[in-house]
Parts: C-alpha cells; sequence; structure tokens
C-alpha cells in the first residue's frame, strides 16, 4: 500500500494542475478530520480544468466546484485503487495531517507544560504572580509568550525562565541599581540575553510592566528605559541627558564642586543620568525652575543666564529619563516647576504628561490662549497632530486645546522668546 501511496503522489506531482486542488483538500481534512465540505477554485485555470477532468471522468470549466467526498470516491475508480487520500495528501506535502482542534489541543498542553515548569522555578513574588496571570491568560505578555511557543516552544521556555530569574535575583538580590548587562549576566550568565530586541528581554519587560502595574512596557524605547529607571535598573545611563543652567547639584558632601562652578559662571550644563544618579538632592535658588522644550530656545535664552532669577532647564522634547530623574528630584523638595512647550498634539501631549506626574508643582508658563495667538504660524496641523491633542485631558490645558483645535495650525516657543527672557531677567 505504501508503494500505490507513493506512485498516487508523483502522479499528481508530475501535474500542476492538481496542486490548488490538494491545497484544498488538505484544508478540509485540518478542518474537519476527513473528505468533507466544497472544494472551489472560482479562477481555475486551464490545467486544473484538465486535472479535474482526467479525475472524474468528465469536462470542467472555470469555475470548478465539487464535493471532497465526491473526490476520494472518483480516486478509487482510478488505478489508485484502495489508496488512501488522508496518506495521499501527507506523503504530497511532508507533513502529519492533523485538524485544528487536534493542533489547538497539542498547542495548549504544550503553553501548560512551559508555563508549570516556570512556575516551578519562579521562586519570587513578582514572577511567581506573573506566571500565574499568564496561565489564566491575563496580564501583559501573553500574546507574546503564546505566539513564541508556537513558533519555538523549546527556546520559548528558556527565555521565559530566563525572564524570571532575572526578576527573582534582582527582587531578592539587588539592593543597589543595577545596570542591564550586569544584572542579566547575574542572572542568565549571558550579558545580552535582556536586551530588549531578544525574545528574553521582551518577556522581561512585560514582567518589569506586571511589577509596576502597567499593561505594557510602552511603544518606543524613552518609556522602556523609564521602565527600567523605575525598577532600579541603568539602561541608557549615558546618552541619557538632560541640559539647565543654574542649579545646584548637592552630593552627600555638599554641592558638586565641578557643577558649582558651571553654576557661578552661568554656563550651560549637560547632565547625564549616570551623573544624576549620584545627587543626593537637587535645589533651586529661588525656589522655582522654568522649563522649556526647545534647544534652541534654551540657548537663545541662555545668552542672558548671568541675569536669570532662577534656573532654566530644556527637556529636548520628549522629557528623557535623565529628564524625569532631574525633575523628580526637584519636586521632592517642593520646587516650583513653570513649564512651556509648543503648540501642537506633541508639545501639549507633553505638557500633559507633566501636568499628571506634578498636579501640584507644575504651572503653565505662557501656554495660555492668548499666547497662542502671539506664536501660531501658518503650519496646519496634522491628522496626527490632532489625534494627540484628543488625548490632552489635563484641566489646565483645555482652553489651550479648544483654542489650537479651532485654530487649526502650529504655534512654536520661538515666537515667544522675548515674553520668555522678560520673565527670567524680571523680579519674580
Amino acid at each position: 500500500m505504501k508503494e500505490q501511496v507513493r506512485e498516487c503522489t508523483e502522479y499528481f506531482r508530475a501535474r500542476p494542475g492538481y496542486h490548488r486542488i490538494l491545497i484544498a483538500l488538505r484544508q478540509k481534512y485540518e478542518r474537519f478530520g476527513r473528505a468533507a465540505g466544497t472544494v472551489q477554485l472560482p479562477d481555475a485555470s486551464d490545467a486544473e480544468c484538465e486535472a479535474a477532468r482526467l479525475l472524474f471522468g468528465r469536462p470542467f470549466s472555470s469555475p470548478i466546484r465539487f464535493q471532497a467526498s465526491q473526490l476520494e470516491s472518483a480516486l478509487q475508480q482510478t488505478r489508485f485503487q484502495g489508496v488512501c487520500l488522508k496518506e495521499v495528501l501527507e506523503d504530497y506535502f511532508g507533513v502529519q495531517i492533523k485538524t485544528n482542534r487536534e493542533v489547538q489541543e497539542t498547542q495548549e498542553r504544550c503553553l501548560a507544560s512551559i508555563l508549570d515548569q516556570a512556575a516551578k522555578n519562579a521562586h519570587g513574588k513578582t514572577s511567581a504572580q506573573w506566571v500565574h496571570a499568564l496561565e489564566e491568560r491575563q496580564g501583559g505578555g501573553y500574546s507574546l509568550f503564546r505566539r513564541e511557543a508556537v513558533k519555538d516552544p523549546e527556546s520559548t521556555q528558556t527565555d521565559l525562565l530566563r525572564a524570571c530569574q532575572s526578576m527573582d535575583w534582582l527582587e531578592l538580590k539587588s539592593k543597589e541599581p543595577i545596570r542591564l548587562a550586569v544584572l542579566s549576566a547575574a542572572a542568565t550568565s549571558d550579558p545580552h540575553a535582556l536586551d530588549s530586541g531578544t525574545r528574553c528581554g521582551k518577556l522581561f519587560l512585560h514582567l518589569l510592566s506586571f511589577r509596576s502595574g502597567l499593561s505594557s512596557p510602552g511603544a518606543n524605547a524613552e518609556q522602556r528605559d523609564r521602565l527600567y529607571y523605575q525598577n532600579g535598573i541603568l539602561c541608557d545611563s549615558i546618552s541619557s541627558l538632560v541640559t539647565q543652567v543654574g542649579l545646584v547639584l548637592n552630593t552627600e558632601a555638599g554641592e558638586h564642586p565641578a557643577y558649582r562652578l558651571f553654576r557661578q559662571r552661568h554656563e550651560i550644563c549637560t547632565l547625564s543620568l549616570a551623573s544624576l544618579y549620584h545627587m543626593r538632592g537637587v535645589v533651586s535658588p529661588s525656589g522655582r525652575v522654568y522649563i522649556v522644550e526647545n534647544e534652541m530656545v534654551f540657548s537663545q535664552l541662555c545668552d542672558q543666564a548671568a541675569q536669570f532669577h532662577s534656573p532654566l532647564i530644556c527637556t529636548s522634547g520628549q522629557p528623557s529619563v535623565a529628564a524625569m530623574r532631574l525633575l523628580d528630584l526637584l519636586a521632592a523638595n517642593g520646587t516650583l516647576l513653570l513649564y512651556s512647550g509648543d503648540f501642537d498634539g506633541k508639545g501639549l501631549s507633553i505638557t500633559g504628561q507633566l501636568c499628571a506626574r506634578y498636579p501640584h508643582l507644575l504651572k503653565l508658563w505662557h501656554m495660555a490662549p492668548e499666547d497662542y495667538e502671539r506664536c501660531c504660524s501658518d503650519e496646519v496641523l496634522s491628522d496626527a497632530s490632532l489625534s494627540l491633542l484628543r488625548g490632552c485631558d489635563a484641566a489646565a490645558l483645555e482652553p489651550t486645546v479648544r483654542a489650537v483645535r479651532q485654530g487649526g495650525c502650529a504655534g512654536y516657543q520661538e515666537l515667544l522668546i522675548p515674553q520668555l527672557e522678560a520673565d527670567l531677567i524680571a523680579t519674580p
């Protein structure tokens, strides 16, 4: 019988007109577990019509349509009588044909086995709770875990165990902030296992999100870096930067001597996240700081830095982790934060995020509707920018968002430099 199956397979392979017909039959077996349902080729070629004619013994024209069971019966009327159609299909495609239900049941058993192994090896509170959430098909990361486990169950099991080991190490052994590569090497012996582009790194990010009460790690690198930072992990501590002039940066021994010179000389000073990690406090001599989003505006204003009564900070667009660290240190001692940004979807979205983070300390600085009128450009807001405006729900921003939406054009800080400069120089 195996020889007959092989001969039948070779017969079909020698005639390309059967190929799509056999694909349709395979799909029927995968769906129903037998030759059932209707095979249809609405755009059948002449070769496919001829192939059907040879098998059924009657003429066909496009579209081809017949019952799968009829083809199985027709096959038994040929020299291949007694051959099993399923065995022919398996030989033709080189696979063991299983129904969709059988495939799904196999996958579910595999997923359950992987999660059971992870549960047995999760020694920390967070990893154990996260694995349990995955078992309940809940929690961030389930879709990623399932998709990867179906593609490569063995490697996914290894990566899941490594992600949990890393969280356990972070919770049980790490007492001080630790760099991502160092944590990865300590927990898995591979310093690159937790890189954000790897499967293990992605699972670990979901674990961190679960620990932080978030639904996902975020869509961009800045959000991921912030998530690492919130969990005591230094990911990009050198290239994460914030620029300022006039702040008092204190270590345990008092004001940092190098930064003191920058302050006394009224010079611009760029701080990395690594530098800020050694600061035990940041102070504004006036009890307030002014913040701008735009680097060029910051640079222009700093030409008059010697006359400033308060420090000035530049976030360079979306605040980096270093910028958030600096603002957090200022907020810790009750410093008043006065923020000015662009009047478009991105600028007002950033403003809204800062309002939410520092609800009692952050005040808008020249971001009222009348300021928008002064700096409104001819650049029409894009659909993406308008979409971001809809997400700005800070109460203090409502009048401005309304004005920008009605105006339909972006407003830029560069046109407000005289007003910003006057505020920084005048007696507060």
